[in-house]
């Protein structure tokens, strides 16, 4: 039996949590009719609170784990998601000036000692962490998504490279994840190798923007949960 039965759960995440999707119809994002976390606690037999919020990173996650226990919101496990918004940079300004140097939302080693600080924060309370790691994303989708009508691409591409590069920038934040779950030996979804297993996980189960997932892809990520839960005895 997997640890997480009987267990009261919180998944503390961003959009990718949430069940954010890309409404191809109305061009704007809108919320899955059946989340991951849904399919998940469904399948487990298990009720999950689900307090993710959009565009949330790190160090704001951090906030509002310690906004929400104050509330009075109680759990024996904690799900953590976060790095998808902390790795992304301000486009506009690389747009407008691709010789400066640009950081992301969270850079790198902050984003590492904001997963610590939540790690340390959650085992100081009793509360068992859970980590999981990053879904891959289609770079070239995004890029062009990213810039619309709006952003100039071959600024862009200048300050970039390749588009790919930001495909492994988000790689980089999807093992710093990895990289925690080792230093504390705590449990790991590894949501991201599950996903690259699947063949056609890029182009059939990634929304139109390149980052969420599809209404296919909820399910998916719903189910690898679960079986990841079970297999790994989470």
């Amino acid at each position: 039996m997997e640890q997480i039965a009987g267990e009261r759960v919180v998944v503390w995440g961003d959009s990718l949590a949430k069940g954010v999707v890309w409404n191809e119809t109305r061009k704007r994002h809108a919320y899955s009719k059946l989340t991951a976390v849904d399919i998940a606690a469904n399948k487990l037999g298990i009720e999950i609170i689900n307090r993710s919020k959009f565009g949330c990173t790190a160090p704001l996650g951090m906030e509002l784990m310690e906004r929400d226990v104050n509330d009075g919101i109680v759990c024996d496990t904690a799900v953590i998601e976060f790095g998808g918004n902390d790795c992304n940079f301000d486009w506009a300004a690389v747009s407008e000036r691709p010789e400066e140097q640009h950081l992301p939302a969270t850079p790198p080693e902050e984003y590492l000692e904001s997963l610590r600080a939540i790690v340390r924060w959650l085992v100081a309370r009793n509360i068992r962490p859970v980590l999981m790691t990053l879904p891959p994303i289609d770079a070239e989708r995004y890029f062009h998504f990213l810039v619309g009508d709006r952003l100039n691409p071959k600024h862009i591409l200048k300050w970039l490279g390749d588009v790919q590069q930001i495909y492994r920038y988000q790689e980089l934040y999807s093992l710093m994840i990895e990289k925690v779950a080792r230093e504390f030996s705590i449990q790991l979804i590894d949501l991201r190798q599950r996903c690259l297993e699947n063949r056609g996980f890029v182009k059939k189960m990634i929304c139109a923007d390149g980052l969420h997932l599809t209404e296919e892809g909820q399910q998916f990520i719903g189910e690898a949960v679960v079986d990841l839960v079970i297999k790994e005895n989470i």
